[in-house]
């Protein structure tokens, strides 16, 4: 998926508009602090919108419904990610991830839920949002052995990091984000390549300025990301179109797909000048909707 928007569970306006967006996932965000009377009125808003638009006849459009919940070292993540479960999600982005034991204990409760709720077992994926420290960014290399099989993608948090650090900037001249930012996004990115997982961009926050966004949104997709967030739906048709395949994708893409349909049970193919895997395979079948 290319377009992962994010909608503030408390806002209702946000909400009647999350539907027409034209991303392809909508992401419920309940990892925003409020207080505790909004945030129990937004956990029932965030269950009532998620079970709303899981038929989705009349869309135009289809698309993922997912939820954002706050890390597992704050008091009332299980409260949110069980209200997100009476909708019955597609999946579940982990906000502050610090290792893959979150992850591990994030999937162990979500197969409990499940069971509560009569859902099929392991069908709510993962999303960790990773590096929001520098202890957490520091603990990114053990994901390359430790990831659990509901990991679908991969993401990463650069103001979180940026408070963490008390660096002042998020990018420094011409755009580029800051050192320590680089290297844990780069990480990330390397990372989910090499496990053959999404990589999903940072938002850009500057809503209003279009240009601006819509070149991050290629550098992003120039970089290696399969995706990005919005945080506004003005955003979206630039990430849809930045991370639009190109024609030369999608023909090496086939002919991956060709190479190995006629050398079944081969690990590794050629094609052209190079000997590509299984992983090149996984990817070539996403581009072009095979997976």
């Amino acid at each position: 998926m290319r377009s992962w928007i994010l909608i503030p569970a408390d806002s209702e306006k946000a909400l009647g508009a999350a539907a027409g967006a034209g991303a392809e996932a909508v992401v419920i965000d309940l990892a925003r602090p409020l207080p505790p009377a909004q945030q129990a009125a937004a956990r029932t808003d965030a269950a009532d919108w998620l079970r709303a638009h899981r038929e989705q006849v009349l869309a135009q459009r289809r698309f993922e419904r997912w939820a954002r919940i706050p890390g597992l070292d704050t008091p009332h993540w299980r409260e949110d990610l069980e209200a997100a479960m009476n909708g019955s999600p597609h999946g579940i982005v982990l906000s502050h991830c610090r290792s893959p034991e979150d992850i591990r204990q994030l999937a162990s409760v979500l197969y409990e839920i499940e069971d509560q709720l009569g859902l099929a077992a392991n069908v709510t994926r993962i999303v960790p949002q990773l590096g929001s420290t520098p202890a957490c960014a520091l603990a990114l290399g053990r994901l390359v052995d430790e990831l659990h099989p509901r990991v679908s993608a991969l993401t990463w948090d650069a103001v979180a990091l940026a408070h963490a650090i008390g660096s002042r900037r998020l990018r420094g001249p011409g755009g580029r984000w800051s050192d320590p930012l680089a290297q844990v996004r780069g990480q990330l990115l390397l990372i989910a390549h090499a496990r053959g997982l999404g990589a999903i961009e940072y938002p850009f926050r500057e809503i209003r300025d279009e240009d601006a966004g819509l070149r991050i949104a290629e550098a992003a997709r120039a970089d290696g990301f399969t995706g990005m967030f919005a945080i506004h739906p003005s955003q979206v048709a630039g990430i849809n179109a930045a991370f639009a395949p190109i024609e030369s994708e999608t023909s090496e893409a086939r002919k991956i797909v060709s190479a190995f349909a006629t050398n079944p049970g081969a690990s590794m193919v050629t094609v052209g000048d190079r000997r590509v895997g299984p992983t090149e395979l996984l990817r070539a079948k996403r581009l072009l909707g095979e997976d």
